[in-house]
């Protein structure tokens, strides 16, 4: 019987072992979720219903849940065939609001907390509160408010989510005190510090912000001062430290800049080296800027590498690397440099290729290039067809790029794509000028007519001076060679009466055609003929000058009023190298000119014209011009010089300070007893102009300041002294969308007894 028994309890035994091995999962429950869906904790398990039970792997389960970043507790439980999995719900951040900020927008913020993983959506750590107080009060620091806290705090809501609040007492901005440089025995702390981006606090920092710390604005001007060094020959030169020390109350920054200046040195004798056969020595020699015996610059060996890539890229060579390999002596204190020159493989353009332009027709773009293809690669004449390409103003962006041809080592293909812009303009407007008095302006033009490039315009200005009515058309390329023509027509009042000159009035009717032959890039003569059909209209105030050419020209002594007539013909020759048509900084311009009335109506003239203009750059964002005008006019044969031909000075565009037209030889007016100026056939105009940006406005190329000095005058026989005009002053420009404003103050500096003076002269709107 026991042995009965003990059988029976072995079979249940093991017929109970083997179920329990057999057992399989029948059921699995998710406990403690609030805002998570179920579906995130069954994706992330390693078991499903129906498998084994013994199966389940407790220690992998928790790590993979762990790994789903949503919950901060997890168990696994096993009740018979059920797998019970309990969670902690880690909190998610469903408000994130801002108290006190004032220097920034919340959405800024916003966005550099989101770049911590810290934002509305995402789950909430309370480790991060202290992160982000630490970062948002960089952000002040950053401004230069060390004064700023900050302080983060998070309130539980219902659905375990959080609201998170951040305070902020933004203080008061710290400002830098002083900055020193120690260590200096050469130069002044003021030329030092001259051309640091950082300030100490001055008038104007309440729009630069330029005497607020930063740690990049100080490394940037750092190497500044290190390359100011360098370029006066301390090629040893350091900077030791640079301390940055706080006041207590936190208001003021003080800067503490320790260098060593090191010793001077100069240029050792400069070579070339490596491979140039295809392009000539003496040329490559006449680039380099390092000559024995001068100051060590190291704007001039970077300067000098340039222009030796420069030259190596006009032969094709669109891959070369001159490398400058200094050899320093530190007994005698020079630097001799090694050009080594590695021009790699000669380039050709095989293809040039446009992109974008639906309506420019692609020989129009194709006419401006001065690369050409199956020829060698010239980087000089790449960029010169880029900004001929600009120069046309028919597109609002222009991306070069040169790309290598597949298979080939020595073909590249140029490849521009162009954002073609509205050409089409309507321009309607009004201003106000201290010359014309008001002026109504109505312009329609379309610069690439039908995409090919011409131009149409008409236009219509009325001013109490000046009334022009015209209608232009312009073909840039009349000939494949480049020769520009243009068809005008034009009505033209002049009424004189508000000037200071002897009043008559003018109408004017006229047609033209003229030509332009470009000789260079920069070069061009001009030819043209005018037929101009002028009435005249004195008035019973006219002076004794002009009612003798009427009644010369009428016949009769008993009208002051008459008809001159003309066809005329131009001729001209122009050099134009400025960077830049509105407000250029360097390069020159220089024009001669010639217009002749032809013995065929009633005016036999010529006058003869002469300008140029020069440009230098200077430092801080500033320019200087020099100008220069001369005119010469006569009549010819038995013919008088039409009176409304001669030449006029005074206003805001010759000698400013005076009055429009003003400037010149005075006489009575019998009539009136008015001094009045009846302009003269000789003309002489000079001036001499500072051009400087606005104090903490350098990046604005739309704005500028300028100093002057203008002199000259209209001669009647021959240039005399006693009428030549002086003044100086200051003025400013600004090109806004209602057009130009400019505005000067000028004084006269020899004031005639009857001159007519107007120290500050502005206008705003009109052409420019």
């Amino acid at each position: 019987m026991r042995k009965f028994l003990l059988t029976i309890f072995l079979v249940l035994i093991s017929f109970y072992t083997h179920a329990e091995e057999n057992l399989l999962i029948s059921d699995i429950k998710v406990e403690g979720l609030q805002r998570i869906d179920p579906g995130l904790v069954f994706s992330n398990i390693p078991f499903e219903l129906n498998d084994p039970i013994d199966e389940v792997n407790v220690s992998e389960t928790i790590k993979l849940l762990y790994k789903t970043g949503q919950f901060k507790d997890i168990s696994v439980e096993q009740e018979g065939s059920k797998i019970i999995i309990l969670v902690n719900e880690k909190p998610v951040i469903s408000e994130l609001n801002f108290s006190g900020v004032e220097a920034f927008q919340d959405d800024r913020l916003k966005t550099g907390l989101s770049q911590m993983n810290f934002a509305a959506g995402l789950v909430f750590d309370k480790t991060d509160l202290k992160k982000v107080e630490q970062e948002i009060a960089r952000q002040y620091l950053s401004l230069g408010k060390y004064t700023a806290s900050v302080s983060a705090e998070a309130i539980p809501l219902e659905r375990n989510r959080m609201r998170v609040n951040i305070y902020v007492e933004e203080g008061s901005v710290s400002r830098i005190k002083e900055i020193n440089v120690i260590g200096n025995r050469l130069f002044t702390n003021e030329t030092l510090l001259e051309n640091f981006k950082l300030k100490v606090t001055n008038i104007l920092s309440w729009y630069n912000k330029d005497d607020r710390y930063s740690r990049q604005v100080l490394n940037g001007d750092l190497e500044g001062l290190r390359s100011f060094y360098m370029d006066k020959g301390y090629l040893d030169f350091k900077v030791n430290s640079s301390i940055i020390r706080i006041s207590e109350s936190k208001k003021h920054v003080y800067i503490d800049i320790s260098v060593a200046e090191g010793n001077k040195y100069t240029f050792a004798e400069s070579k070339l080296s490596g491979k140039y056969e295809n392009v000539p020595e003496p040329l490559l020699q006449a680039q380099i800027g390092t000559h024995q015996g001068n100051v060590f610059s190291r704007s001039e060996v970077t300067a000098t590498t340039a222009r030796l890539n420069q030259i190596l890229g006009d032969y094709g060579y669109a891959f070369s690397n001159a490398n400058a390999i200094p050899n320093v002596d530190k007994k005698e204190r020079t630097v001799a440099f090694n050009y080594f020159i590695d021009p790699g493989k000669k380039i050709y353009v095989r293809r040039i290729n446009f992109f974008g332009n639906e309506k420019t027709k692609d020989s129009v773009i194709r006419r401006q290039m001065r690369q050409f293809e199956s020829s060698w690669y010239s980087k000089a004449k790449v960029d010169r067809s880029k900004a001929r390409l600009s120069q046309t103003q028919y597109f609002d962006r222009i991306d070069l790029d040169v790309s290598n041809v597949p298979g080939a080592t020595d073909q590249v293909d140029i490849n521009i794509q162009v954002a073609e812009r509205n050409t089409g303009k309507v321009m309607v407007g009004a201003g106000v000028s201290s010359n014309d008095g008001l002026v109504g302006t109505f312009t329609l033009s379309q610069s690439n007519f039908l995409g090919t490039g011409n131009t149409v315009t008409t236009s219509i200005s009325t001013g109490e001076v000046n009334k022009t009515y015209a209608l232009s058309y312009q073909d840039p390329y009349w000939t494949d060679d480049g020769v520009s023509r243009t068809f005008g027509a034009y009505r033209r009042d002049v009424n004189t009466s508000d000037l200071s000159t002897a009043s008559y009035n003018t109408f004017s009717y006229g047609t033209s055609v003229d030509f332009i032959v470009p000789l260079t890039e920069y070069n061009s003569v001009s030819f043209g003929a005018t037929l101009d059909l002028t009435d005249i209209e004195l008035g019973p105030y006219a002076t004794q000058e002009y009612i003798d050419y009427c009644r010369g020209l009428s016949g009769s002594l008993s009208t002051n009023d008459c008809n001159s007539d003309s066809v005329s013909i131009s001729a001209g020759y122009g050099r134009d190298t400025r960077n830049n048509a509105q407000f250029p900084t360097e390069g020159q311009v220089f024009r001669l000119g010639a217009n002749i009335g032809l013995p065929v109506f009633d005016m036999n003239y010529y006058i003869l014209t002469a300008k140029a203009e020069k440009y230098w750059p200077l430092p801080n964002g500033m320019s200087f011009k020099v100008r220069g005008t001369l005119g010469l006019a006569d009549a010819y044969g038995d013919k008088t010089f039409p009176f409304f031909k001669n030449f006029f000075i005074g206003g805001s565009t010759t000698i400013r300070g005076y009055d429009n037209a003003s400037v010149g030889k005075k006489t009575v007016n019998a009539t009136t007893g008015e001094y009045e100026t009846t302009g003269g056939k000789s003309s002489l105009l000079g001036s001499a102009e500072l051009f400087f940006p606005p104090p903490g406005l350098k990046n604005v190329k739309s704005f500028r300041f300028n100093t002057f000095i203008d002199g000259g005058g209209v001669y009647k026989n021959g240039i005399s002294g006693d009428v030549s005009r002086f003044s100086a002053g200051v003025g400013a420009l600004w090109l806004s969308p209602f057009g130009p404003l400019t505005i000067t103050y000028a004084k006269p500096l020899n004031e005639g007894t009857h001159d007519k003076v107007t120290e500050l002269q502005f206008g705003m709107g009109g052409a420019f």
